[in-house]
Parts: structure tokens; C-alpha cells; sequence
């Protein structure tokens, strides 16, 4: 009798090797911490420090922007020292950040733990993540594999919100919340120091002591990985936004209040844990550069028509929100990881990271002003342009964008690493 799709499903996820597993668990661990907090960072400094929307993204925005050379360097100790580490660093930024949130008040304390989480935290759990989860999985099976790593963060960042309720109900000062997160993201650094192991094929680690910082000479000139990255910076702004600049304009235009705001991420965490694995595995061998056109429609135009309904129609547009972020954030990961020699992967992923979080810093640097400057509806109908450009570029890329070189060692790696 021929197996189910259920059945076939959980027979594939099991060929992934146990150490994937556990990276998953402690993405999902590390999110729950980081949205008990991270939701609610700019109703915080907007809310109760009186900061302005445009000083907020000036704060998010040029902390970003100023710390993006370190994820050149978190890129290059990925391939020379390893995985793990940087790993573990990140998890020191997070809890620094969080702990001191709780601790204080004071805005020049505040803007530079915000900088030093941008330097030495979530960019490099990105960083290190996705170089782990491209060592652990066969390229065959990589698009699957980030997309369970993406469950497993959505999951997180349904779940966060959901513990956040209870504690802004008993400290509306956000503090309970600020130090929960740190204490999670300990949790998450205990598991990186006990449970995880080294993912660096050994034939990498041989090249990365000969090419040192000079491998990312060899990203820029590769003309794919370059316009690439380009385009994918037209969804990013867009996908900026939604934690950083959506929940002020909600509150402006439709009266969403942060108990609202919960429900909001809720729900957008929910669509995309069901969709992520089940849509990534159904269309994983269709055109990437299609996918991504799909995922910039969606996302732009969700952003877009969020600042004209009302609650609770708000609800169906981050629905397709949802939609575009199952797509864009598995499969850009994807992408790099094909154009990306193995020996210079930590770079490839180094300086997508840099793509990703300098996209990211756009949304609140410009979002903000723009929020100020130009109003909700207005910032939000450049949003969308920007979404609808990214979907009638990406298709340019097609057949540029499809081979990468894949480096020796690899299966000697994964077979080391699967038990």
C-alpha cells in the first residue's frame, strides 16, 4: 500500500541529521525570547521614552547601518573559526540587549545596546544559522531545510507574543518582558555550548586559513550574487517594516492597540508555521526567481493595503504578508547557498546578512521619517511600489541565478554530522 503524503512527509524530515534538529530547536527557543520583547521595542520607545517616529528608525536604522561591517567579519570567522562560535557570540548580544532594557531608562544607554545587539547579535545567529543549515543538508534538500528553520522561527514568534500577553498584563513598563527575553536567549546560549556541534566541513576550514578576509573579493565580482542582492533589498524594505514601523501605523490609522498588535503577530505567526514547510515542499523545484516575483507581490501588496482597512480586516492583510515572507525568506536563503563555493560560504552568507539587515535597516531609517513626513497611507503605498518593482525585477534574474559551485568534503561532513 503506497504511503500517504503525511507519512512521506515525516519520512523525509527524518533524513535530516539530528544536529539540524537541534539548530531548529534552538531557533525556536531563541525566537520565543527575542518576540517577547522585540514586538514591542518601538510602542516602547514611541509609547513610554516620547521618542518620535523619526528618531526611532534614526536610532533602529543608523545602529544598523553602522554595524553592518561586522557581518563582513562575522562571515569571515564563520569559514575561519567557526560556526558555533559566532553562534555563541550572538546570543551573548541578544541577552546584553535584553537584560539591559530591563535595567534602564536611559536613552544613551538604550541607543547603545541597541548598537551593540546589531553588531554581535541577530545578524550573526543569522549568519552562523544559515551557514549550519547549508553544511547539514544536501543542496537537494536545502530550500526544505530553511523553510523548517523558518517554521521553527515563526513558530517562535507566534509563541512570544502569546507569553508577552501575561506580562504586559502584570508590568506595563515592558520590563518584565525585556528581561524574560534575556533569560530565553541564556537558555538558547546553554544549548549552543552543550547540545550543538561544529558544522565546517574540514575542507573548508583548510581553505578559510589561506583566503582569509580576501574570499570576499571573490563575492563581488560574482555579477549573479551582486544583482541578486540588489533586487532582494525591494521586498527587504518592505519586510522591515512589519515589527518596526506596522505597529505605529496601525495604532494611527485604525486604533490597533498593542493587545491587538498581539493578536496581529499571532496570526501571522500561525500562517506561516502551517504554510512554510508544506508550500516550500511543494514548490521547491519550481523557478526560484518566479517564487520570489510571488513573494514581493504579496508582501507589498499586504503592507500596502493594510494602511487603508480597518480592524479587523487588517487580519487579511497580514495574512498576505504571511504568504510573501513563507516564500522570500527560505528561498533567498536558498539561493545564496547555491551561488555560494563551500569555501566561501560563511562569506556568501556573511555578506547576504549584510544585504538582509541593511534592507531591514531601511524600514525603520526611512519608514520612519516617512511615517512623520508623508503619513501612514502614503509610506505605506511606497511600500507596495517598491514590493510590485521587486516582483517584475526578480524575474530578470532567471537562469543566472541557478548554479552554484559545490565545495568538496561535503558528504564526508554530513555523514560525520548525521548521527
Amino acid at each position: 500500500m503506497p504511503a500517504g503524503p503525511v507519512t512521506r512527509i515525516v519520512a523525509d524530515l527524518r533524513t535530516l541529521p539530528r544536529q539540524f534538529w537541534l539548530l531548529a530547536a534552538g531557533i525556536l527557543v531563541y525566537l520565543v525570547g527575542v518576540d517577547l520583547s522585540y514586538p514591542y521595542e518601538t510602542l516602547y520607545l514611541n509609547g513610554q521614552l516620547d521618542v518620535s517616529m523619526t528618531a526611532v528608525g534614526l536610532i533602529l536604522g543608523v545602529t544598523l547601518f553602522a554595524t553592518l561591517p561586522m557581518q563582513v567579519i562575522g562571515g569571515a570567522l564563520c569559514d575561519k573559526v567557526g560556526r558555533r562560535p559566532v553562534l555563541v557570540v550572538a546570543m551573548l548580544g541578544s541577552m546584553t540587549l535584553y537584560i539591559g532594557l530591563g535595567l534602564t531608562r536611559d536613552l544613551g544607554v538604550i541607543i547603545a545596546l541597541f548598537a551593540f545587539e546589531a553588531a554581535f547579535g541577530w545578524a550573526q545567529f543569522i549568519t552562523a544559522s544559515n551557514a549550519m543549515i547549508a553544511d547539514l543538508a544536501p543542496p537537494a534538500r536545502r530550500a526544505e531545510a530553511f523553510s523548517v528553520s523558518r517554521v521553527a522561527l515563526n513558530a517562535g514568534t507566534m509563541i512570544g507574543p502569546l507569553l508577552a500577553l501575561p506580562l504586559l498584563a502584570l508590568d506595563p513598563s515592558l520590563r518584565l518582558n525585556f528581561l524574560a527575553s534575556g533569560v530565553v536567549c541564556g537558555t538558547v546560549l546553554v544549548m549552543a555550548l552543550v547540545l550543538l556541534r561544529e558544522t565546517r566541513p574540514p575542507a573548508v576550514h583548510a581553505a578559510s586559513i589561506a583566503i582569509t578576509f580576501r574570499g570576499y573579493g571573490r563575492v563581488l565580482r560574482d555579477r549573479r550574487m551582486v544583482a541578486f542582492c540588489l533586487v532582494a533589498l525591494l521586498p527587504l524594505y518592505g519586510f522591515g517594516q512589519i515589527w518596526v514601523t506596522l505597529p505605529v501605523m496601525l495604532a494611527d490609522l485604525h486604533a490597533v492597540s498593542a493587545t491587538r498588535w498581539s493578536v496581529a503577530l499571532t496570526v501571522y505567526g500561525f500562517f506561516v508555521v502551517v504554510m512554510q514547510y508544506p508550500v516550500i515542499r511543494a514548490l521547491r523545484d519550481r523557478d526560484h526567481m518566479l517564487l520570489l516575483s510571488l513573494a514581493c507581490a504579496a508582501q507589498g501588496l499586504g503592507m500596502g493595503l493594510a494602511a487603508f482597512v480597518p480592524w479587523p480586516w487588517t487580519l487579511a492583510c497580514v495574512v498576505s504578508i504571511s504568504v510573501g515572507v513563507v516564500l522570500l525568506i527560505p528561498i533567498t536563503s536558498t539561493v545564496v547557498s547555491r551561488l555560494a563555493p563551500a569555501e566561501l560560504r560563511g562569506r556568501y552568507m556573511g555578506a547576504w546578512t549584510l544585504v538582509y539587515m541593511g534592507g531591514y535597516a531601511l524600514g525603520p531609517l526611512l519608514g520612519g521619517w516617512a511615517l512623520d513626513a508623508l503619513g501612514g497611507r502614503e509610506a505605506y503605498v511606497a511600500i507596495a511600489a517598491a514590493g510590485l518593482l521587486g516582483a517584475a525585477l526578480f524575474p530578470l534574474l532567471r537562469g543566472w541565478t541557478r548554479a552554484g559551485t559545490e565545495g568538496a568534503g561535503e558528504r564526508e561532513a554530513l555523514e560525520a554530522l548525521g548521527d
